[in-house]
């Protein structure tokens, strides 16, 4: 009797090709779900969490840019003036969560994504935004600016 032989066994080429056919449906299935499933889903409410303080040197763009953007963790506040009052609302849209900008020649705050528009107290005026902004009240300590969550 003979003894069997040793040989290494290659993968087939076809074996090769249909694992990389495999690993690209499933890449372009997760590309187009994803999308479709955030969609879907409504956008989380983040907690109010503490309130947000704005240094005079953070304010310095509010002259240029006509807003700021103020950030804590995953929270943004777009903070602008408006009337000589200074206001504050969410910066994230509440369509698709794309940040928001003030408009100062319309008096409006805008989104670029969907052209989701809002009046100054954050309330939908068009496009495809479910819910108002979330306000902020802004107060002035000195050169700071204090930020906390309005109840509604």
């Amino acid at each position: 009797m003979t003894a069997p032989v040793a040989h290494s066994v290659k993968p087939a080429r076809r074996s090769i090709l249909n694992w990389f056919l495999g690993v690209g449906v499933v890449g372009w299935a997760a590309s187009v779900l994803y999308p479709v499933l955030r969609y879907l889903r409504p956008l989380g409410e983040a907690g109010a969490g503490g309130p947000l303080k704005l240094s005079a040197e953070e304010l310095t763009t509010l002259g240029k840019s006509h807003f700021v953007i103020a950030r804590s963790g995953t929270r943004k506040v777009i903070v602008f003036e408006a009337g000589g009052e200074l206001r504050a609302l969410d910066a994230k849209c509440t369509h698709e969560g794309c940040t928001v900008q003030f408009v100062p020649g319309d008096s409006l705050v805008w989104c670029a994504c969907h052209n989701g528009k809002f009046d100054l107290d954050g309330r939908v005026l068009a496009g495809p935004p479910p819910r108002p902004l979330a306000k902020w009240v802004a107060i002035r300590e000195g050169n700071d600016v204090i930020l906390t969550m309005e109840k509604a």
